[in-house]
């Protein structure tokens, strides 16, 4: 019965996260799910992902980062350009706009974070960490594995 209330105080804390973010970057024109493709592209050492990589780490569907990436780019946020070693994908890069953008952001968005933990010793937080990463590889296995069952099922 713990791993049912663990599942609805993640989902809700996921939640609450996303909202205290979309708040924080709404008045910078930019929805919460465009902030994380931004804030992802800029973590990058030459800035730029492909989409597939980025829908993984921002947990967007295709259609959505493609809808994203349409508008980041039409806002001169990010490039979207052939990749250098298979001309049949895209590569999506931050721009200098869109890094300007990011580091205005990020001391806005300390705050709310530091507040959020600072109950928490960096001893906490670390094993929090650790225990969030050991889930989430979990679920990456039960997700792959619930795919693959669901299609010998419809297959």
């Amino acid at each position: 019965m713990s791993s049912v209330l663990l599942s609805r105080l993640i989902l809700h804390l996921g939640r609450c996260m996303a909202a205290m973010l979309e708040q924080e970057t709404r008045p910078f024109g930019l929805a919460e799910g465009e902030f994380r493709v931004l804030s992802s592209l800029f973590s990058q050492p030459d800035g730029g992902a492909h989409p597939s990589e980025l829908c993984a780490k921002t947990l967007q569907s295709p259609a959505n980062m493609s809808r994203m990436s349409d508008a980041l780019v039409s806002r001169g946020l990010i490039t979207r350009v052939s990749s250098v070693h298979d001309r049949r994908k895209m590569v999506l890069r931050i721009t200098v706009q869109g890094e300007e953008l990011v580091r205005r952001l990020l001391p806005t968005l300390y705050g709310p974070l530091f507040e959020m933990f600072k109950e928490f010793s960096e001893e906490e937080q670390q094993q929090l960490i650790g225990l969030l990463k050991r889930l989430g590889a979990k679920l990456i296995v039960l997700s792959c594995f619930s795919s693959a069952s669901r299609r010998r099922v419809v297959g």
